[in-house]
């Protein structure tokens, strides 16, 4: 050895801490974009959930060779009469083709409530119900094609998603531009 110390490696306490601090500033910058777009995927979500349950519907419907239902729910064992669809729905086998969950049906899905901070709304065609005959067609009660539009949104976000079920009952999913979400 010829007298001289050898030099440590690393960091020093001070190098640490500034390096901590940058990171944490970054990371609050970052924030707020991250939570735009986890609300944004929440929404998604809700909105393929409707999709799968008109897909469910459709297949059991040509499976079963008899009317399939979607009705809003009032509870997990009933449809909701005015048709609040912001409360979740149901999918079940409608025995009886009224388009109501009774005794005899087989339910085969219960979807819980919209997120409150989240808005759905439904074209006016389609309130309490939408249906499925046994030829995978969507139809009234009286036979007649149904054609309808569920629409999620949330409040301050720049677009929304919306379900399309066409005259066939064929769904969809669609993003939407926040005007189109008012």
């Amino acid at each position: 050895m010829n007298g001289k110390k050898p030099k440590a490696a690393g960091f020093t306490l001070l190098e640490a801490l500034v390096v901590m601090a940058l990171l944490g500033l970054m990371v609050s910058l970052a924030a707020p974009a991250m939570s735009a777009l986890r609300q944004q995927h929440q929404l998604q979500a809700q909105a393929e959930g409707l999709l799968d349950s008109l897909v469910l519907a459709r297949s059991e419907a040509l499976r079963r060779q008899m009317r399939v239902s979607l009705c809003a729910r009032a509870s997990d064992t009933a449809c909701h009469a005015s048709g609040d669809w912001q409360l979740g729905w149901l999918v079940f086998a409608d025995a009886n083709d009224n388009a109501q969950l009774d005794a005899g049906d087989m339910l085969m899905e219960v979807h819980a409530a919209v997120p409150e901070a989240m808005q759905l709304t439904v074209t006016n065609t389609v309130k309490a119900y939408f249906s499925y005959g046994p030829e995978g067609r969507s139809a009234t009660l009286n036979g007649a094609f149904m054609a309808a539009t569920w629409r999620f949104c949330k409040p301050g976000l720049e677009s929304g998603w919306q379900v399309v079920s066409n005259a066939l009952g064929r769904p969809r999913l669609e993003k939407v531009s926040a005007p189109s979400c008012g």
